[in-house]
């Protein structure tokens, strides 16, 4: 008698998980490309006009192209490099030397995709531009300790951090 019933609900079970599962592959929900409110960051605080906002968003794809690109390559790299344990006389200068050009080529991607974001800004647009540019690069709002102590963490008895 129990079995009788189980077999049906299985059954039931298995066709809703199949079905499921064929709608994951067809559809590719988690594959879907999203605008991130962090790339519209840049554009909200600039107020930029539509063709500016294109002209970003076209800037914007082609330095995620390259970045992934050469993430794919740093990480080949890096595959190569800590695959390398059981390798006798194996010399990892090269794979280090580049990996570092390759992260050197991402810096000087971020900064030329700023240079030409900068230069699609109106002059009131570039003030605000760089204050942005000025503030990140300081950390946001951390500011250096001061010191008469102002900024330090609170501190519990006997003067030691308190717990976490």
């Amino acid at each position: 008698m129990m079995k009788s019933k189980l077999l049906p609900t299985l059954l039931i079970l298995l066709v809703l998980l199949n079905g499921f599962l064929i709608f994951m592959l067809i559809d590719k929900p988690h594959e879907r490309k999203q605008e991130y409110p962090q790339r519209n960051f840049l554009s909200e605080q600039l107020n930029f006009s539509d063709a500016q906002k294109e002209k970003f968003k076209e800037l914007d794809r082609t330095r995620r192209d390259f970045m992934m690109s050469v993430d794919k390559e740093v990480q080949l790299q890096k595959d190569l490099l800590f695959n390398s344990f059981s390798k006798t006389n194996f010399n990892t200068d090269s794979l280090t030397t580049k990996i570092g050009a390759l992260e050197g080529k991402k810096e000087a991607e971020v900064f030329r995709f700023f240079s030409e974001v900068r230069k699609l800004c109106t002059p009131e647009q570039v003030e605000v531009f760089d204050k942005i540019i000025k503030k990140a690069l300081r950390g946001g709002e951390r500011k250096p300790p001061r010191r008469n102590g102002e900024n330090r963490p609170p501190r519990g008895e006997e003067g030691r951090p308190p717990p976490r």
